[in-house]
């Protein structure tokens, strides 16, 4: 048997040498080695808690999309596909001082690693960019676009939850102001509810943008309750009188009007708030004097004042000027007279004491004021005291009423006394 398994034991060797080669030959005809280069591979990371759990924060920098060569046998590179591909960077590898992590690549086919393959990255390593971690808390605010329907108006806004907690690298965290969200109105005539997204803005309320920053949750829900409102004005009255030689100029108000809301009926009854003139008193007033009033408490309580609820209200002081005016009674401008009457004025000129600011008692002159005269309650003959009505320029008042004599006939009677006179003479004269 030995005798046999080592008779002719070189042509045995020769052959099994011969049977390698060729089966090397035809594996090479037949399967050729080929490589291939596979772009855009994702690099995962992984460990990544490894750096999260000491309130680290990282960024890829440079490595997460490589390029991978492959090569093997061409039956089984042809048909890899880039998703087959398998590339990680272990985070748990990382030091404390290093921001590079080395690149393992493999070929993942059908759950199984391919060994008869070979993997290299182009890329060696990711650079990350790590910091420290914080966590903070900020407030949600919330803006509203579009408006109510005519009449109507958002007085609450109700948000749930009214924060939130945002955690990502000290360097955005610290720079994130507020979260805000935002919801629209328009048309609305009850109240609105719904949820929407968050959005994180700076202290200039520019939005802030990064994928880093986890947010415990990412909306709000929100509900803004929706009344019916009324516009009403507002009046104020003055009492009092300023020290002498000085005159109140004129009263001016911050805002004129507001908005009010609440119960219907008092609501619908209400159309002015009015200051009353003994809360405004000027006496003994040498200069300007501000007044700031509570709205509130001039309306029911059972309504409500939508936005600000006081007011200012200016009382202008201004010292007086006097003057007397010398006018001519033919510049009055007569009105009224009734057929048959006549009138004719007892003095040419007459005064009119007038009193205003410096500036404007200063400028006035005779032909900046216009006098009238209505003469149609006179119908008897005999001098009578008219009062005039006087117009004039603005800043000016007539301290007392104007009033001129006035000597009226009654030229129908007279007329009747003439013709009665001429037919007794002729009587007369007859016998």
């Amino acid at each position: 048997m030995k005798e046999k398994m080592f008779k002719n034991l070189s042509l045995k060797i020769l052959s099994a040498i011969f049977a390698v080669v060729l089966w090397t030959v035809i594996v090479n005809v037949y399967d050729p080695t080929t490589s291939y280069t596979f772009s855009n591979v994702s690099v995962q990371l992984i460990n990544t808690e490894s750096l999260t759990d000491k309130n680290y924060s990282y960024e890829i920098v440079e490595g997460g999309k490589i390029s991978v060569y492959v090569s093997g046998p061409k039956s089984i590179v042809t048909n890899i596909k880039a998703s087959d591909i398998v590339a990680t960077a272990d985070l748990s590898k990382i030091s404390a001082f290093a921001d590079y992590v080395d690149i393992h690549v493999s070929v993942v086919k059908d759950g199984q690693v391919l060994n008869n393959v070979e993997a290299t990255p182009k890329t060696s390593a990711v650079r990350l960019s790590i910091e420290n971690r914080d966590t903070k808390t900020v407030n949600v605010v919330s803006e509203i676009t579009g408006s109510a329907a005519d009449g109507y108006a958002v007085v609450r806004r109700v948000l749930n939850p009214t924060s939130v907690k945002v955690t990502g690298p000290s360097s955005v965290i610290d720079n994130i102001d507020h979260a805000g969200i935002s919801f629209d109105v328009t048309g609305a005539t009850a109240d609105v509810t719904g949820t929407a997204d968050i959005h994180l803005y700076d202290s200039d309320n520019n939005e802030i943008n990064d994928s880093s920053v986890e947010l415990t949750q990412t909306s709000v829900g929100y509900t803004a309750q929706v009344v019916r409102t009324k516009t009403v004005s507002i009046e104020v009255k003055t009492s009092g009188k300023p020290a002498d030689g000085y005159r109140v100029s004129g009263v001016t108000l911050n805002r004129d009007s507001v908005v009010v809301y609440g119960d219907t009926n008092m609501l619908n009854s209400l159309d002015k708030i009015v200051i009353p003139a003994s809360n405004i008193n000027v006496d003994g007033l040498t200069e300007n004097k501000v007044y700031k009033f509570g709205l509130s408490d001039y309306i029911d309580k059972s309504l409500t004042i939508l936005d600000n609820a006081r007011i200012e209200v200016t009382v202008r002081i201004e010292s007086t000027g006097n003057k007397t005016i010398t006018l001519n009674t033919s510049d009055i401008k007569v009105s009224g007279l009734e057929t048959g009457m006549s009138y004719s004025f007892e003095d040419r000129t007459f005064s009119i004491d007038v009193e205003g600011s410096e500036t404007a008692i200063a400028a006035l002159d005779a032909s900046a004021i216009t006098m009238t005269a209505d003469l149609s309650t006179y119908t008897t003959s005999g001098i009578q005291s008219i009062t005039l009505s006087v117009k004039l320029p603005d800043g000016v008042t007539l301290k007392k009423a104007a009033s001129v004599n006035v000597l009226f006939k009654d030229n129908t009677q007279e007329t009747e006394t003439t013709q009665s006179t001429q037919e007794t003479t002729s009587v007369t004269t007859r016998n």
